[in-house]
């Protein structure tokens, strides 16, 4: 899934460290296939504030010579595990690399106004 041209203006970016879960907040938690393999790091969620949705998951990959970043769909079943630290995705290594990359300078950062316009906006 690659964002639209014109979500742009709807969506905006939340570093994982600021986002709240049972196991503690994203950015400490390991990210890992159902198999336990590896998938990188989970930087931070795109998210749609007026309608109180997270739309992506922003998974780095390290490789040999870059990291690079990925927009993983929410649709992806994903499950944390709070005894081991775990973010577990449905996805494998190699889907992973197959997603459209994210390019941080498109989406602009979370700001208070966001989350004002999100605590008073009706959702249908």
């Amino acid at each position: 899934m690659k964002i639209q041209m014109g979500d742009e203006s709807r969506l905006c970016f939340l570093e994982a460290s600021k986002v709240g879960s049972p196991a503690g907040d994203l950015g400490s938690l390991q990210l890992q296939t159902r198999a336990n393999e590896p998938l990188g790091t989970l930087s931070g969620v795109v998210i749609e504030p007026l309608e109180r949705r997270v739309r992506y998951f922003v998974v780095e990959s390290s490789g040999w010579f870059r990291r690079r970043q990925y927009l993983v769909p929410t649709d992806c079943v994903a499950n944390v595990e709070s005894e081991d630290s775990a973010l577990r995705l449905d996805l494998t290594p190699a889907e992973l690399k197959s997603l459209d990359e994210f390019d941080r300078a498109a989406i602009r950062d979370f700001s208070d106004e966001d989350a004002i316009e999100a605590m008073f906006a009706r959702v249908a």
